[in-house]
């Protein structure tokens, strides 16, 4: 195996293990957002014809538009994201946002089934900093990719394994790979960019964008995009988990994050040796200040807990429901007697369009105990956030948002206990059910303005 492609064959791996023997769905995780694979053959013929042309346009449209200053450069993680619209514009207008743009990139597609608008796409638009072009359909290329493919089928789906078959296919996607590699490299190499940021580093065009930018001497930063620390997964700060890693740097939500992160992870990177790897506090990706204080405004606080329910999904439940269930109502009973003791309002919140069923089998007994019901719809979760007092939840990135707020926030213990709580914050309050009755609210909480994390809201500015 030659050391160009060891990370690219741990990628792989990686995506194929996560897709549990699904080949389509694990190759369009490694192609995301850099080829049109699962597309018509008829879709991807018109794309061969036009895309070159629209590229050509685009370029000549944006000849004139000045470069970035320091230049950085965006993934398609970060850019094509609604979730993160607010944070490109305040980086579009603190530093610019430097697109890589490839023939398919001109396509514009709409989430969340990534349809192509082909009338929007016949007018390639005028950029705010000038992008970077790189001539062909896409970063990873024709030939890696039937590679990649090949590689795959052999190797993760062939019902009788051929070696010497697989050997073969191993043998061109290293031919592929290093080819590609270079090209991506020469490139960027005309460039002279200072950074290259991803949200998502585990996909192919990602992949050669970094190890080219390594090779360059270019830094490469990894966006986190949620809050690990709030996941439904085992950690053990004593046994850390390997991470794989083909970044630098690294970018959290905020400090308590970072310090989990340090705890739970042990990171093996093919790039860079462990005491190269930097970690620093970002921020939210998700927000802007500007927004964050006009949310603030809308939504003045009312002596309110609200509790965020997680969903599970059905196959986490098998043999487990009844559990589940009691465990839920057990935090219901909980808030009824705080509620009581503590005069204050309960507001439940689901997750939107999750576990209907059990909602319609709640929302009887909830309302008996006097309980306000959230709508439970997207548009409303800062309202239901910033109204409130206090937060909690057992699961859910939401605990870093409130806590970015200023609200008091409790996790409450997992129904299951192997899922504990690695403590890395000492204003996150850890209860269990039979506590809740016992928690304290401090009376006139809502009228105080807390403020808001000054680190807690996404500046590009920590990362330039």
């Amino acid at each position: 195996m030659r050391d160009e492609t060891r990370a690219l064959l741990a990628l792989i791996d990686y995506r194929m293990e996560d897709a549990a023997g699904n080949l389509q769905y694990g190759l369009s995780r490694l192609f995301l957002h850099d080829t049109l694979y699962g597309k018509k053959a008829v879709t991807r013929a018109i794309a061969g014809l036009l895309t070159p042309v629209l590229w050509l346009l685009s370029k000549a449209k944006n000849r004139a538009v000045k470069k970035a200053d320091p230049r950085l450069a965006f993934s398609n993680t970060f850019l094509l994201s609604s979730r993160y619209a607010k944070t490109r514009e305040a980086t579009e207008k603190a530093t610019g946002c430097t697109a890589i743009l490839t023939f398919t990139d001109l396509l514009k597609r709409e989430n969340p089934d990534q349809q192509i608008n082909l009338k929007v796409s016949l007018k390639p638009e005028k950029q705010n900093v000038r992008p970077i072009y790189f001539r062909g359909a896409g970063i990873i290329g024709g030939k890696l990719q039937k590679a990649v493919i090949r590689y795959c089928e052999l190797k993760f789906a062939a019902k009788e394994k051929n070696e010497a078959e697989t050997e073969k296919a191993l043998k061109n996607l290293e031919k592929a790979y290093t080819k590609q590699l270079s090209r991506v490299t020469d490139c960027l190499r005309r460039e002279g960019c200072a950074l290259y940021l991803t949200v998502n580093q585990y996909n192919m065009r990602d992949l050669l964008i970094i190890h080219a930018c390594h090779e360059l001497g270019i830094r490469t930063f990894q966006q986190e995009h949620h809050a690990t620390q709030f996941n439904r997964e085992v950690y053990d700060e004593n046994h850390p988990v390997t991470r794989l890693s083909f970044v630098g740097e690294y970018g959290f939500w905020s400090k308590s994050e970072q310090l989990f992160h340090e705890k739970v992870y042990h990171y093996e990177s093919f790039f860079y040796r462990p005491e190269e790897i930097r970690f620093r506090v970002t921020g939210n990706p998700e927000m802007n200040r500007e927004d964050a204080e006009k949310t603030r405004r809308q939504y003045p606080p009312e002596r309110k807990l609200t509790l965020m329910l997680a969903s599970m999904q059905d196959y986490e439940l098998e043999g487990k429901r009844d559990a589940y269930e009691q465990w839920r109502m057990d935090i219901f009973r909980g808030l009824k007697e705080l509620a009581e003791n503590q005069q204050i309002i309960i507001n439940i919140r689901y997750t939107p369009n999750k576990e209907l069923d059990l909602r319609e089998k709640e929302a009887p007994i909830l309302k008996a105990f006097g309980f306000r019901i959230s709508e439970s719809v997207p548009a409303n979760l800062m309202e239901d956030l910033c109204s409130s007092v206090a937060i909690m939840s057992s699961t859910s990135s939401v605990l870093s948002t409130a806590r970015l707020f200023g609200k008091m926030v409790f996790r409450v213990e997992d129904w299951e206990p192997e899922y504990s709580y690695v403590h890395v914050d000492d204003e996150v309050h850890e209860v269990k059910p039979e506590d809740i009755p016992d928690i304290l609210i401090p009376e006139g909480l809502e009228k105080t303005v807390p403020e808001i994390d000054p680190e807690g809201i996404f500046d590009i500015n920590r990362i330039k």
